[in-house]
């Protein structure tokens, strides 16, 4: 016997199996979707991706020229840039993978893989090498230490791109913990700043712009009742990312403002050399001032 319903969600059927002789009873549930609209919603996903892509290769461009320097881009985290490369490339792998087992879904999916690739290969691993030589100014050296700095700088990303896929490996029962490990990508930075005493090594419309770009995915997937991945909304996990995301924009806005180590306190702090000694007044009288007249000449 079957049992057919069509409501508000997807069409489901209910089938029930009994074998009165042996006493077993099977129950099993289908349900179906139409796929012009699965086709659609993947469709406008993919446009949110090409369109956002650009606007995170124009931030990152105004952000190098913004560090153009060597110290300026010695202050931003080697981590940070390059956790965000990482993401990258798992989303256009993701992107380049849907396309190819959907071939309805190819043209859109390759389009928005292309320019995730465009981002981390060309983009952000530019910055990675420019932030990897600055602090290097050694510039009289060879094409064998040359290929060496390289390869070490590579095999520090792959190395963080095979230790991502383990970490959502393991994680695969909580997807929200993986998002949130996603989207940690401003605690190097912090970090750095706060160690290095680092000031405004970041440009705060970039900071702005990449954290609410990268929070689409992760709210679409999570917040949209129409995802084309079918999973059921959780809005607490959407709430979690924004607060979790903001807590980070709103440390490195405190950098900006009050300085790398504001919110560090001062017994912490390690010792700096006070360049503005007082002078003692003996030293004043034998160089023939005195305090009204030093506090004129100043």
């Amino acid at each position: 016997e079957d049992i057919v319903g069509v409501g508000k969600g997807d069409p489901s059927m209910l089938g029930v199996l009994r074998s009165e002789d042996c006493g077993y009873e099977l129950q099993v549930r289908a349900s179906w979707f139409r796929l012009e609209d699965y086709y659609r919603k993947a469709m406008n996903y993919s446009l949110m991706i090409i369109f956002t892509v650009p606007a995170q290769i124009y931030l990152l461009v105004k952000q190098t020229e913004y560090s153009a320097t060597q110290s300026g881009m010695a202050k931003i985290s080697l981590a940070c840039v390059g956790m965000q490369a990482v993401l990258d490339s798992y989303q256009c792998l993701m992107h380049l993978t849907a396309g190819i087992i959907v071939e309805t879904l190819f043209h859109s999916f390759s389009t928005a893989a292309f320019f995730q690739f465009t981002l981390f290969s060309v983009f952000e691993m530019r910055v990675l090498l420019q932030i990897w030589k600055s602090r290097r100014p050694n510039t009289e050296q060879t094409w064998l230490e040359i290929r060496r700095d390289l390869s070490s700088l590579y095999s520090r990303f792959y190395g963080g791109f095979l230790l991502g896929f383990m970490v959502m490996y393991w994680c695969a029962d909580s997807p929200w913990l993986i998002a949130l490990a996603c989207n940690s990508y401003w605690l190097p930075q912090i970090a750095w700043s706060a160690w290095h005493n680092g000031k405004k090594p970041l440009m705060p419309a970039y900071v702005l712009g990449t954290s609410a770009i990268r929070l689409l995915v992760p709210l679409y997937v999570f917040g949209c009742p129409e995802n084309f991945v079918r999973i059921k909304p959780q809005f607490w996990v959407c709430w979690l990312l924004i607060a979790w995301v903001g807590v980070q924009v709103a440390l490195l806005a405190a950098q900006h403002a009050l300085g790398p180590r504001c919110f560090i306190p001062d017994k912490y702090l390690p010792e700096v050399y006070d360049y503005h000694r007082t002078v003692e007044e003996d030293v004043l009288a034998s160089a023939g001032g005195g305090d009204e007249e030093c506090g004129e000449a100043g």
